[in-house]
């Protein structure tokens, strides 16, 4: 008996739709679908302020104004939503503002030091620093969201700052450390611990900072089929200070949940990079809330006085985020006259001439095209890969190897088409069986969240032999814990990844493969994004005018937070 499809989800609402109002018109399912695959790509709502359908939307009984009740909720800008998306925006948008106007009375005898003892000026003449002035942001106030690129002190940023609120708390502080997926976690913990031994504070000081992160999820309890969060405004986290990083890859639904769980009290600190790729599901929150970057007069005046001096910044005071966003600038890994940095620049800026003068005539050898076959090139490129595997499968030498190198795509299915032809070598060779997925040095992913083994979307862990037979080891900490293959949950072999899968990693080196024509998915951001993966060397395979294309097109996600915001 063959087993009956699963209705997509837009027929499922269409056939809700239906029950609800037998008479609706084939005008108002028609958006529907619409509005379901523009939520499936990305967009929070969509605009239909000048579109002839928006008269039968109003008179429809699934569609209600803000604060109403149906199914679809169309607001004054002519924006529609799916319900659920309006109730997240409105109610993530109203927390943030309460966030940004509290102000806490500052000690600014005991600040000043602990700045200047924290940041300390390495040229003769003192210079703007936006770390320390970030860091100053964060004491008096209980939300500071910050957006840098790679290289620019985000993380030694939050450590430094964590170390000020607990030196100025007259009791020990209850911080806590999360990101959205468990790779970026554990990239937290690693560069908060190593950070936290050298600052110039006391031990009791030391000690009250997190030692560990863990993903959103776990921290708010969000379980597959849990009708809602163990952590919620009901039943709030036990934490005063909540430092989130990655905050570009959060979705408005995640992002709504995690603030409705943050206490009356408590701090937020959002880590990230504003022109990174946004979430995969609906929403891009952190390119919302940094927008509009503005501060108050007296609060300049203020941070002057004990921060020191003041880089060029909007004096004005308008919007509800205003004193809350700071952008770091400088980056510490690109040297002036590094082509990735200069290349970030101008993608950023929609220079997509600038961009391909630049790879024709590059300032050193760290980027550039590349004109081989992926294949041949990625396998050459692996070479310290296919050492270490000779010397055996230990999971941490296998890990420094694949950080090495990695080949990025825009698309699932070219990264699975590459990992395919990859494996199919490494068969032709004898390294892997034809009957069996796995064998010694298989790099894995895993695609799906499963707490019951403690392994999240975005873990990397490596097939090793042992006397018992293949296992699967995965980084804790400074161990590494060894499961089963057979207790994998979704997984996909990772001699390549999307673009996407790669947010919150490095490598040595990143080789770029572009599809053979433009597309919807590719845009300045994805390119952003796979160029500030590679610390010394980027390659791009592909069509000169593809990647122009992408350069020149400015990522788009419908959604109503930044104005509500404004």
């Amino acid at each position: 008996m063959s087993t009956p499809p699963v209705p997509s989800l837009a027929d499922a609402l269409a056939e809700l739709a239906l029950r609800l109002d037998p008479a609706v018109s084939d005008t108002v399912l028609a958006v529907l679908h619409e509005l379901v695959a523009a939520s499936q790509a990305g967009h929070v709502c969509l605009p239909f302020a000048h579109r002839p359908e928006r008269p039968a939307l109003r008179a429809s009984p699934l569609v209600c104004r803000p604060g109403g009740y149906a199914p679809l909720v169309l607001d004054e800008a002519g924006r529609l939503y799916l319900a659920r998306h309006w109730y997240d925006e409105a109610r993530l948008a109203e927390r943030l503002a309460q966030l940004a106007r509290d102000q806490w009375p500052v000690n600014e005898a005991a600040l000043i030091p602990l700045l200047d003892a924290l940041f300390p000026q390495t040229s003769p003449q003192p210079q703007p620093d936006r770390q320390k002035l970030a860091a100053a942001l964060a004491a008096r106030q209980r939300l500071l969201i910050l957006s840098g690129g790679p290289g620019t002190g985000k993380t030694t940023t939050v450590v430094r700052l964590m170390a000020v609120l607990a030196s100025l708390s007259s009791r020990p502080l209850v911080m806590a450390m999360a990101a959205p997926t468990g790779k970026a976690a554990a990239r937290l913990s690693e560069s908060v611990s190593a950070a936290r031994d050298r600052l110039p504070v006391s031990d009791s000081v030391r000690r009250s900072l997190p030692a560990t992160a863990q993903t959103l999820h776990r921290l708010i309890g969000l379980f597959p089929g849990a009708g809602r969060p163990r952590h919620h405004a009901g039943n709030p986290l036990p934490v005063d200070v909540l430092v989130i990083d990655e905050a570009s890859m959060i979705d408005l639904s995640l992002m709504a949940r995690t603030l409705d769980a943050l206490p009356a009290h408590a701090r937020l600190i959002l880590l990230g990079d504003r022109d990174q790729l946004a979430s995969v599901e609906a929403g891009a929150v952190l390119g919302d809330l940094c927008q509009r970057v503005a501060f108050r007069p007296e609060t300049l005046a203020w941070l002057e006085r004990v921060a020191g001096p003041l880089p060029a910044l909007d004096a004005t005071d308008t919007g509800r985020l205003t004193d809350a966003v700071m952008l770091l600038t400088h980056s510490h890994r690109f040297a002036a006259g590094s082509g990735i940095g200069e290349m970030a620049r101008r993608v950023n800026e929609g220079d997509g001439a600038g961009v391909l003068d630049l790879l024709a005539h590059p300032p050193g050898d760290d980027i550039g095209w590349e004109r081989a076959l992926p294949l041949e090139v990625a396998w050459q490129a692996h070479a310290p890969y296919w050492a270490a595997l000779a010397q055996g499968t230990d999971p941490a030498a296998l890990a420094q190897a694949l950080s090495r190198f990695m080949v990025l795509a825009a698309e699932r299915r070219e990264v699975a088409a590459f990992n395919r032809a990859i494996e199919a070598r490494l068969e032709g060779d004898g390294h892997k069986r034809t009957d069996s997925d796995h064998y010694p040095g298989r790099p894995v992913m895993i695609t799906e969240n499963d707490y019951g083994v403690g392994l999240f979307n975005g873990d990397i862990g490596f097939v090793v032999q042992r006397p018992e037979g293949l296992r699967v080891a995965f980084a804790d900490g400074p161990a590494w814990r060894e499961i089963a293959p057979g207790r994998l949950p979704a997984h996909e072999t990772v001699f390549a990844m999307t673009v996407h899968k790669s947010q919150g990693s490095e490598f040595d080196a990143v080789l770029l493969v572009l599809p053979e024509t433009a597309g919807a998915q590719l845009d300045r951001a994805l390119v952003y994004t796979a160029l500030t993966r590679a610390r010394r060397h980027f390659r791009v395979l592909g069509a000169p005018e593809v990647l122009r294309a992408a350069i020149e097109t400015r990522p788009a996600r419908f959604s109503g937070l930044a104005d509500r915001l404004a």
